[in-house]
């Protein structure tokens, strides 16, 4: 799977899926993204049961050449503690390419991997022994907190969402959580809750493709519930395939509602 993807990727920027579930999904996994280009790879978040979906499609964990992390839940970050630990222990201490900010890289660290992480068989850890950081650049006079990179020719722009918790109402007083733009093509929102304004403030008239979290109940608390995604324009709807979907989402048809439809776990996206 991982070469099919990667040969695709030599002739265009190429998504694949390794799961397209929510956080409680237990039919496709939860979210997370491989980005690719030119044969080389990006993984978007390491839920906890991504490890184990990777290897039972022959994708090597260790072998993505970048990984960037969304926000700090669980099912986006329960299986970054094995990906640093085996790294360290059986690439010979080799480090992880991650592209992170220095503050999201205070808050990974000491408030979720550190408990698991510091202590070895030699002295405390710290991030800098595991982590090799990319850092990405500020975003001057933008409508919201955004940050850009470039790695092996891949464009990433990095904006705020407003996830948690369920009491703020704006993305300045949400708790860090993130989406990204990949080439100026494709937006893959990872978790918000319902947010127009994103659309605004980023400009997807020139996108191709939008991947944008749905929680199919009611009340969309912390994302994005489907009844509130089916009152965007036709013009946003006919662009959005819908992910991080709970496992009930054969009573749903998006087409029907105006929506590309449900991102498909494995199946690869060639732009």
């Amino acid at each position: 799977m991982f070469e099919d993807i990667k040969r695709t990727s030599e002739d265009c920027l190429t998504l694949c899926f390794p799961g397209v579930g929510s956080a409680f999904a237990k039919k496709n996994n939860q979210t997370s993204l491989i980005i690719a280009k030119n044969g080389k790879t990006i993984l978007v978040d390491a839920g906890t049961t991504i490890p184990v979906a990777l290897h039972q499609n022959g994708v090597p964990f260790l072998d993505f050449d970048h990984y960037f992390i969304t926000h700090t839940h669980a099912d986006h970050i329960g299986g970054l503690e094995e990906l640093l630990l085996m790294s360290r222990y059986t690439r010979n201490g080799k480090k992880v390419s991650m592209i992170i900010t220095d503050g999201f890289q205070d808050t990974l660290w000491n408030k979720s991997l550190r408990g698991g992480v510091e202590y070895s068989e030699a002295k405390l850890l710290r991030f800098s022994d595991v982590v090799e950081p990319v850092r990405p650049r500020w975003v001057k006079a933008s409508p919201r907190e955004m940050y850009e990179v470039d790695v092996d020719g891949i464009h990433l722009l990095i904006f705020r969402t407003k996830h948690i918790p369920g009491d703020a109402y704006e993305w300045e007083s949400s708790y860090w959580s993130t989406g990204i733009v990949i080439d100026n093509k494709v937006m893959f929102t990872a978790d918000t809750k319902f947010d127009p304004s994103i659309f605004s403030d980023i400009d997807p008239g020139g996108l191709d493709t939008i991947f944008h979290d749905c929680q199919l109940f009611d009340p969309g608390s912390v994302h994005a519930s489907y009844n509130e995604l089916k009152t965007l324009p036709d013009g946003l709807k006919e662009r959005m395939y819908l992910t991080h979907y709970g496992d009930s989402f054969d009573k749903f048809n998006p087409k029907d509602d105006g929506f590309k439809g449900f991102a498909e776990q494995w199946k690869i996206y060639p732009f």
